[in-house]
């Protein structure tokens, strides 16, 4: 039976990527992800303690935040939202759909990605309504990056690539192994992962303590 692997990862104000915590569950829903972040609220991940939460669009996580962290500000992530939008886009006019969406993401500040926003809806709301439809639903959360104060975070908390890297090496690992045999298997795999990549970026003791986001 396959099983999906929920993940909290921490950016520091140092800049520094740490797995926080894991957890295998049956699916994504909103149950399991309350459960999953209410244990870490109890075990001290406060609101105080996080600035803002970053997340691919997945229904059953942006469902549960607002039940855990109901303050804390969503950033969606820029490469799924990217990838969503030129589904909608012939190919022959990826290119410059993109060029458009980085002057978006890439902006020096919050009032010119808006600018670049209602560019792109204008230059595409003709040719592709549903990828623009597609931006402009998540416009907000796509732009709350912003609100980080040091703009040297930027790039670090408007996608989820820190998380999706991990996720890669964690396939690496177990592309030999094939299936495992229980849920220990699977738990001994991933800490030893997760402990790996927090030692390569000189975190402490994986697990154990609660960092402050970027």
């Amino acid at each position: 039976m396959k099983r999906v692997v929920l993940v909290a990862l921490g950016i520091t104000r140092e800049g520094k990527k740490e797995v926080i915590e894991f957890s295998i569950a049956l699916g994504e829903s909103q149950a399991a992800w309350e459960a999953f972040l209410t244990d870490l609220y109890r075990r001290g991940l406060s609101e105080e303690a996080v600035d803002m939460i970053v997340s691919d669009g997945g229904k059953g996580l942006l469902a549960a935040i607002p039940t855990v962290y109901p303050k804390i500000p969503i950033q969606r992530c820029w490469a799924h939202k990217s990838r969503n939008v030129l589904s909608y886009v012939r190919k022959a006019d990826w290119e410059t759909v993109k060029a458009d969406l980085h002057a978006i993401q890439y902006a020096s500040g919050i009032r010119e990605a808006q600018t670049a926003i209602g560019a792109f809806a204008q230059r595409w709301k003709d040719t592709y309504p549903k990828a623009v439809s597609c931006l402009l639903a998540d416009e907000e959360e796509l732009l709350s990056f912003f609100q980080i104060a040091d703009s040297s975070c930027w790039s670090q908390v408007r996608t989820t690539n820190a998380i999706e890297r991990r996720f890669r090496e964690v396939r690496r690992r177990i592309k030999p192994m094939g299936v495992f045999s229980d849920k220990a298997s699977m738990e001994r795999i991933l800490y030893a992962v997760f402990s790996y990549e927090n030692l390569r970026q000189g975190v402490a003791t994986p697990f154990l303590a609660v960092t402050q986001n970027c």
